[in-house]
């Protein structure tokens, strides 16, 4: 493997203790070749008509560390950082081998656009009735509206279009709408 390889490992972990394993992580492993986190998300919390962001981990009892070493130097040197630790289970592995313990590299890519750099997914953004929408495909492309009514089975949005000097309603698919 070239030397700019990365590679991700996952320690098990006593669940609820994943942040402060992060920290600690952080603390004992002061070269920058070792980078532990955590994949979270970000969810809406409304209450009394006000909204506010939290984060939650997406995979309780499970901590990641990205590393360019090889399996082989992870092990020798994470086994004598986290073996005196007594919320750490163990690192995770593929089969027998005791270094088959890098993620795939096609789960490690998938993750890693799913959740960007910072390691944490964004709020989804859903259309709602009266959002004003753009459509972005089609022979409506570039029209602007306002959504009127959503058929979330169906996976439409009815939305109003003004075409020849009146405002008419239209059914478009969510897959070709955007918010404005």
């Amino acid at each position: 493997m070239p030397s700019n390889a990365v590679y991700w490992y996952v320690l098990y972990v006593r669940t609820g203790w994943e942040e402060k394993l992060v920290d600690e992580l952080k603390y004992r492993l002061i070269d920058n070749e070792f980078r532990p986190f955590v994949l979270k998300s970000t969810h809406v919390f409304r209450r009394h008509g006000e909204k506010s962001l939290f984060q939650k981990v997406c995979f309780p009892g499970y901590v990641f560390i990205e590393s360019n070493k090889p399996p082989e130097k992870f092990v020798a040197r994470m086994f004598g950082v986290v073996q005196p630790i007594k919320y750490v289970y163990k690192i995770l592995r593929h089969g027998d081998d005791r270094l088959d313990v890098a993620m795939r590299d096609d789960e490690r890519l998938g993750l890693s656009r799913l959740f960007g750099e910072g390691f944490c997914t964004d709020v989804s953004k859903g259309f709602r009735d009266g959002d004003f929408v753009k459509i972005v495909s089609g022979s409506r492309d570039g029209m602007k509206s306002r959504i009127m009514r959503i058929n979330k089975k169906r996976q439409e949005a009815l939305v109003e279009v003004t075409m020849f000097n009146n405002v008419m309603k239209v059914l478009v698919g969510l897959d070709v709408i955007e918010k404005v």
